[in-house]
C-alpha cells in the first residue's frame, strides 16, 4: 500500500450534500479545476471536502482526502495527479514550511495540466495566509475561492433534527436547542454529540428527552 492510499481518511458516512446546510455545497459542484474553500473552524469544509469524494467514488472514479497534514512529509503529495481529485483539508497548518510550499505548488502545477481536479481548505482567505513562496501564493489566489456558510441557531437546530431522523431516531426541537444552548456551537462538535446520543438511544433503547440528554452528555 502507497504512503498515500494509507493515509487516505476514510469518509463519514453523513457527509454528503444532501446532509449539508448552506449555500457553500452548490457552489462547489461545477467543473473549477482548482478550488479554495475557507471559513472559521466547524463551517463544514471538511463535509464539503467529503462529500465531493464521495461523488467522485460513486462514478467508480478516484479520489483521495488528507487530513492533518502537519503530522506528515509533505512528500505524500507526489504523484498525486494520478487521482480524479485531490482534497487537502487545512492547508494552513503547513504553510510557511518550505518543502510543503514547494510540494503543493508542484502538484498545484500538475493537476493544471491534466485531468485531476484539486480542491483544497483553509480557516482564512488565501490571500491572509503568510505564505513564503510567492509563486504558491498567485497560485492558490487565482483558484476560485468559495466560502463556507457561517450558519444561525435555527438552521443549527433543524441539521440536528434532520441528521438525528436520517440516523434513524427522533430528536424534537426542544431537545435539539437545550444541546445547542449548552454546548460548543460549531457543527464539528455537535455532530460528535450526536452521534453520542446515537449509540446511547440504541444501547439503552430510550428516547431522546432533555434529562437522557443531560445525563447522557453531562450538560
Amino acid at each position: 500500500m502507497s504512503s498515500q492510499l494509507a493515509l487516505n481518511i476514510r469518509l463519514r458516512d453523513d457527509a454528503t450534500f444532501e446532509n449539508f446546510v448552506g449555500s457553500a455545497a452548490g457552489k462547489i459542484q461545477g467543473t473549477d479545476r482548482m478550488l479554495y474553500i475557507w471559513g472559521q473552524a466547524g463551517s463544514g469544509k471538511s463535509h464539503l471536502l467529503q462529500a465531493l469524494c464521495h461523488k467522485v467514488n460513486a462514478k467508480k472514479k478516484d479520489s483521495i482526502y488528507l487530513q492533518d497534514l502537519g503530522n506528515h512529509s509533505s512528500e505524500i503529495l507526489h504523484s498525486l495527479e494520478s487521482y480524479s481529485l485531490v482534497c487537502l483539508d487545512d492547508i494552513h497548518e503547513v504553510i510557511g514550511d518550505e518543502s510543503w510550499e514547494l510540494d503543493l505548488f508542484h502538484l498545484m502545477n500538475s493537476v493544471k495540466d491534466g485531468d485531476t481536479r484539486l480542491v483544497v481548505s483553509a480557516s482564512t482567505p488565501s490571500a491572509r495566509l503568510n505564505i513564503g513562496l510567492p509563486d504558491l501564493a498567485s497560485r492558490l489566489r487565482a483558484a476560485v475561492a468559495i466560502e463556507t456558510d457561517a450558519l444561525d441557531d435555527g438552521q443549527k437546530v433543524g441539521m440536528l433534527m434532520r441528521r438525528a431522523n436520517n440516523r434513524g431516531f427522533a430528536l424534537n426541537d426542544e431537545v435539539a436547542r437545550f444541546i445547542l444552548d449548552r454546548s460548543p456551537r460549531d457543527m464539528h462538535h455537535l455532530i460528535e454529540l450526536l452521534g453520542k446520543l446515537e449509540m446511547e438511544t440504541l444501547r439503552q433503547q430510550k428516547k431522546l428527552t432533555i434529562p437522557f440528554v443531560k445525563k447522557t452528555l453531562q450538560l
